[in-house]
């Protein structure tokens, strides 16, 4: 049992100015594993002793869910809770402190400059070596094979080191009776089925030691067998453990590159290697908003076939994250005869497997890693306005006029659709009418005829239609700066 506590691993580098916002006793609880906060309802996904890192992303609608959470979050005995709160959050919940305190939680707010991968790897480096510190006070052989997993000598070394101490066979195979371990002793002289023992991990069954010979193994030899198996789980959930931690580090270092302030480059270039990662090319982040949550797994495999095996995807829920390269956003490009919108492609995609509604952004081009915060900023804003709008697909550079409205005061946008439109507004409200949409139809192509023809309405009704519009506003429609007006307020009618 590891002996590590949060004092303890509040003095790691990674944690350097990290400061206790309340439930101080409770620093000499143990810590024996780090989880981060990526969803709200965390507490089914977290266990006893862990150090539970978040940015409060989840919680950034509703903070007061932080509060709520540590009652639950004390009682399942995790070890602290610590936020990086100001990227999300301007201020913590006050009641945070008083809660903390009356539970003797601790509660630590970390600098905004704190990297979770480094806390990650600096919580996790300590916990093992202690747990690898503890005397296992059996023979020399049983301490080799614990040795042999805890140095990461794998199920090879294992299966060797146990064959060399029972002079039989030994195989280590999984549950498809895959061999992943091999050791030679003593030939069996019937070559009869060899005996099996059960490989476990957490309660769950991860593979067998098969052991040779005619004759059923001796107690002692038996113990020998069961510490084998014990060090082959080892390993297996060291393994499990690290595939877990690479899918977490790599979702945290792509939320740090897309949410957080400008990395630096050169930090940025050579984790990107470590990951196989390649931003030297322009790339843009892709938003999508879905009607229900999608797992990572769900989106990789469609993300993959439609935008390349380059695009990198992870899901928020039910908000999914895309950095493609710009290579694989060509709108040039003509399939089945119609011009292709690889977002739009996207979209119906991830729609496939989400059961419902989709909206996609495109955020602005990339040429540089430290822009892609940038690209991300302009992708949720895109997607800001595309929910607005009822837009199902938006690209940021498309966006110049909307961008331009929302940059001015809200009771300026009212007043001005107001003086421009506004007795359309009430006149559909009031009788049911559709001069507003029947207006934006004819100011897009300029020709009564035409509008009609895509409202399919009668010409003559058109033309009543867009008298009765002249007649409520007093424009003159045939004034080019009338039009412009009136388009505006349309626009500006659909932003807000």
């Amino acid at each position: 049992m590891t002996s590590v506590t949060v004092r303890e691993i509040m003095t790691l580098g990674a944690l350097r100015g990290t400061y206790v916002l309340g439930g101080a006793r409770g620093l000499d609880r143990m810590v024996s594993g780090v989880n981060v906060m990526e969803v709200p309802d965390i507490e089914d996904f977290v266990k006893r002793g862990e150090l539970l890192l978040t940015t409060a992303y989840p919680v950034r609608e509703r903070p007061e869910r932080l509060v709520e959470l540590v009652p639950e979050l004390a009682s399942r005995g995790l070890a602290a809770l610590a936020i990086k709160p100001m990227r999300y959050l301007e201020e913590l919940p006050p009641r945070l402190v008083e809660v903390a305190n009356r539970l003797d939680f601790p509660v630590l707010v970390m600098p905004d400059r704190t990297s979770f991968n480094e806390v990650i790897g600096a919580v996790l480096a300590v916990v093992l070596a202690e747990y690898g510190a503890e005397p296992g006070g059996a023979e020399a052989i049983r301490e080799r094979l614990t040795g042999v997993a805890l140095a990461g000598g794998g199920l090879e070394e294992i299966a060797r080191t146990l064959a060399g101490a029972l002079d039989r066979d030994v195989r280590i195979v999984d549950e498809d009776a895959v061999v992943l371990g091999r050791g030679a002793g003593a030939p069996a002289s019937d070559g009869g089925d060899p005996w099996e023992f059960a490989i476990t991990v957490a309660g769950t069954r991860r593979g067998r030691v098969l052991v040779g010979g005619q004759e059923e193994p001796s107690l002692g030899q038996r113990r020998l067998i069961r510490q084998s198996c014990f060090a082959a789980g080892m390993h297996i959930a060291q393994a499990i453990a690290g595939i877990e931690l690479d899918r977490r580090l790599r979702g945290l270092f792509l939320e740090e590159l897309v949410s957080g302030p400008h990395l630096d480059e050169l930090f940025v270039r050579q984790r990107s290697r470590l990951f196989g990662w390649d931003f030297s090319a322009p790339h843009a982040v892709l938003l999508a908003r879905c009607g229900e949550e999608l797992a990572d797994g769900q989106v990789a495999a469609v993300t993959t076939r439609v935008l390349g095996a380059e695009a990198l995807v992870w899901s928020r829920g039910r908000e999914v994250v895309a950095i493609v390269p710009q290579a694989a956003l060509d709108r040039g490009a003509i399939r089945d005869g119609v011009l292709d919108d690889p977002a739009d492609r996207w979209r119906r995609a991830l729609v496939e497997i989400a059961r419902g509604p989709v909206v996609v952004a495109v955020g602005p081009i990339a040429r540089e890693p430290g822009a892609l915060a940038d690209s991300h900023a302009g992708a949720r804003e895109s997607l800001r306005i595309a929910e607005g709008a009822a837009r199902e697909v938006v690209w940021h550079e498309d966006l110049a006029v909307e961008r331009l409205l929302l940059s001015v005061p809200r009771e300026t946008l009212d007043q001005f659709v107001d003086d421009a439109i506004g007795p359309l507004v009430r006149h559909d409200a009031e009788h049911g009418g559709d001069l507003c949409r029947t207006l934006e139809e004819f100011l897009g192509v300029g020709n009564g005829a035409e509008a009609a023809r895509r409202l399919y309405i009668h010409y003559n009704t058109m033309k009543h239609r867009i008298a009765r519009i002249a007649d409520l506003t007093g424009a003159d429609l045939h004034d080019p700066r009338t039009r412009l007006t009136l388009s505006l307020a349309l626009e500006m009618r659909k932003v807000r």
